[in-house]
């Protein structure tokens, strides 16, 4: 086959896929998830999916937007540079917090009905505070994550066709594709297309490894026998690459400490896989649009399942590379070598597959970033519409104002991102550098979100405290020498949370800052837009996944393949069970019961009955209503009643309830039709 040939080839298998995604979605979309099929309005539609995803597009659409380039091409390089499975902590081990999400987080965020996750410290606190953390997460998406998404993409593309168009150029044209999806279609896009594009991204995925075992010399058996110490994931030292020395050769690697030495995954690791599975916007958006709890938990512990196995395709090419480097295995009549760790993996594609899938290859590969890429595009202008211009800036807006308010914003922040990402390349490590990036800026946002779920005492007063000392001495840390900044990272959350801590519980130093003696404690009083019943199998589920974590662990730091053998039995046989116990629904009697039980407590707070949301459910979405208005403020802080300040700050946040009500009827009524 010729070179054009081939060139026709994977330009005909790259266009038959994207193309095929994209119908895909357009008629799932159009036929199945309609706005007028839910009953929920243009911007709940738009920014929260209609609350009617069920829990496999939940699932598929948090490990896309998870999965993507910086995790393929950036894990895996993270891995071959390490010279040992520490990485797999990040992949993992993020199944802990996915499990804590499930059972801890969730149940909050739904009862208050939220869209964005800073919506959960504004009716835990006030809106100061949530407005501080949109802002910081608007940050964080348009100067660190979208161009990194760019990046990586363009980086893996450019490198598996070999083109020598400049990286600018790709980058553009796949942000360019990303924000038709994210602009255009909303959330429920975003969400479909990362179904589709999940089922081919698990058989390329998995794809890889399997052709690159081919090509070791005792196939996988060689990983267990002859590169036992490549397996460990729990290490203190290892063989690190050095990229200064000569590709290929064995003393390229020098004994130093790995990105993730042992001891940082009981600190600070396990506190930013909580900081993004638990509160990052881009994430847990996808998880609030579910049309239930159940839903919900089910979808986000399916993903923990797939996550305990995501290192076959985000770690596993790594070692390989490092066992088929090490045995200068010749590849296509090449000896396979790495320069430079961030192009082990688009490396390794390009020397095991077979030339005809690389634009099948291509086409799954950009589905990914695009996932990533449109997916924080969706959640900024989630946070920008709902945050900023429906409170600061139009006040009356309606919701099809708010939605091109957020398209606006959206497409600002694509032309940024076009700028930033060929920056990028001056970057060292690139999967290193995304958690050192997200460890700065997560320290605040998680500190408030742990403390604020954990305990009902701190107001909101304690929680700026805690903000602004996470921010000095996150900024200060960065100056410490030779202090792994996952350890900084878990030394400022102990801080920040001991200083919320003292102005909370210490009623001399509340009296010396004017403050009550202390606070009134905060009460959740959030009724839910959708059913509130739990999946029943929650628990039972997620303690299998922590077991299957640790036999996994094992095995590996073991170099044990029948007991990994035995991992993955167990793994297939929990998630059977998973798959086949469906969400639970609440009886149709419950439901009514529930729903007359909250028109009774809205009486007695003096609101309308007809009003489908308590007051804590109406702040959360920015309402305000007449009971509500004459409530102390001793939950913030203060000892006096609300002033004509607050009363203003509820007064902005005025909206509609029409389409709130609807959306609410509507998931009653899908409930009681499938009970």
């Amino acid at each position: 086959m010729t070179a054009g040939e081939e060139l026709a080839l994977h330009i005909c298998t790259f266009l038959a896929w994207t193309g095929s995604v994209a119908l895909g979605t357009w008629f799932i979309c159009k036929n199945y998830l309609s706005s007028k099929k839910s009953g929920g309005s243009a911007s709940d539609d738009y920014f929260a999916g209609g609350r009617a995803l069920k829990w496999y597009v939940c699932a598929g659409s948090l490990m896309l937007t998870n999965l993507s380039t910086e995790q393929l091409v950036g894990l895996n390089g993270s891995v071959f540079a390490d010279g040992c499975l520490a990485g797999i902590w990040w992949e993992a081990g993020a199944a802990i917090a996915m499990v804590v999400t499930a059972t801890v987080f969730l149940p909050k965020y739904f009862a208050l009905g939220l869209t964005t996750t800073s919506g959960f410290l504004g009716e835990r606190f006030d809106l100061t505070l949530r407005t501080m953390v949109s802002v910081i997460f608007l940050f964080f998406y348009a100067v660190v994550l979208c161009p990194l998404v760019l990046y990586t993409g363009a980086l893996a593309i450019r490198e598996i066709f070999d083109l020598t168009v400049p990286l600018w150029t790709v980058s553009s044209a796949i942000g360019a594709l990303g924000a038709a999806y994210a602009l255009f279609g909303g959330l429920k896009a975003v969400a479909v297309s990362d179904c589709l594009n999940g089922l081919g991204l698990i058989v390329a995925g998995l794809w890889v490894p399997v052709a690159a075992c081919q090509a070791l010399p005792g196939g996988i058996f060689s990983l267990f026998e002859d590169s036992a110490t490549y397996l460990r994931p729990l290490v203190s030292v290892s063989p690190t690459f050095q990229e200064s020395s000569v590709p290929g050769v064995l003393e390229a690697r020098e004994w130093k400490a790995p990105s993730v030495p042992w001891h940082t995954t009981l600190t600070g690791l396990a506190l930013t896989n909580l900081y993004y599975w638990s509160t990052n916007q881009v994430i847990v958006q996808r998880v609030l649009a579910a049309e239930s709890l159940s839903n919900g938990q089910k979808g986000v512990l399916f993903a923990a399942m797939m996550k305990v196995v995501g290192f076959t395709f985000l770690c596993a090419p790594g070692i390989i590379a490092i066992v088929l480097v090490q045995k200068q295995a010749v590849i296509n009549g090449e000896v396979f070598t790495v320069a430079k760790s961030d192009e082990v993996y688009p490396r390794l594609v390009k020397a095991v597959m077979p030339t005809w899938s690389l634009g099948f290859f291509s086409a799954v590969l950009l589905g990914s970033v695009l996932s990533s890429f449109n997916s924080a595009l969706n959640s900024a202008a989630t946070i920008f519409a709902l945050e900023v211009y429906k409170i600061y800036i139009d006040k009356t807006a309606s919701d099809q104002k708010v939605v091109k308010a957020g398209t606006v914003f959206g497409v600002t922040l694509t032309l940024a991102s076009f700028v930033i990402a060929p920056q990028l390349v001056h970057v060292g490590g690139i999967f290193t550098f995304l958690q050192r990036m997200n460890s700065i800026v997560s320290l605040p946002i998680v500190t408030v979100f742990f403390v604020g779920i954990l305990a009902s005492l701190p107001d909101a007063f304690a929680a700026k405290v805690g903000f602004a000392v996470a921010v000095i001495v996150g900024i200060a840390g960065q100056f410490i020498p030779d202090l792994h900044f996952l350890h900084l990272f878990f030394s400022c959350f102990v801080l920040a949370a001991l200083s919320m801590a003292l102005v909370t519980y210490v009623p001399a130093l509340r009296l010396f800052l004017r403050k009550s003696p202390r606070p009134e404690p905060y009460r959740c009083e959030g009724t839910g837009v959708v059913d509130m019943t739990p999946w029943k199998p929650m628990y039972f589920i997620s303690a299998c996944v922590l077991g299957l974590l640790t036999l996994l662990i094992v095995s590996l730091q073991l170099a044990s393949f029948w007991l990994f053998l035995v991992f993955a039995g167990t793994w297939a046989v929990v998630l059977s069970v998973l798959l086949a116990v469906k969400p639970t629904v609440a009886a149709q009697g419950a439901t009514t019961a529930a729903a007359a039980a909250a028109a009774t407590a809205r009486e007695e707070d003096g609101e309308a009955p007809s009003s489908p949301l308590s007051p804590a459910k109406r702040r959360s979405f920015g309402t305000a209503g007449a009971g509500s208005s004459s409530r102390s403020r001793s939950r913030s802080g203060g000892l006096e009643s609300k002033s004509d300040a607050d009363l203003a700050e509820e007064a902005m946040r005025q909206t509609s309830l029409s389409d709130l009500a609807a959306a609410h009827n509507a998931a009653a009524q899908n409930a009681a039709a499938t009970v």
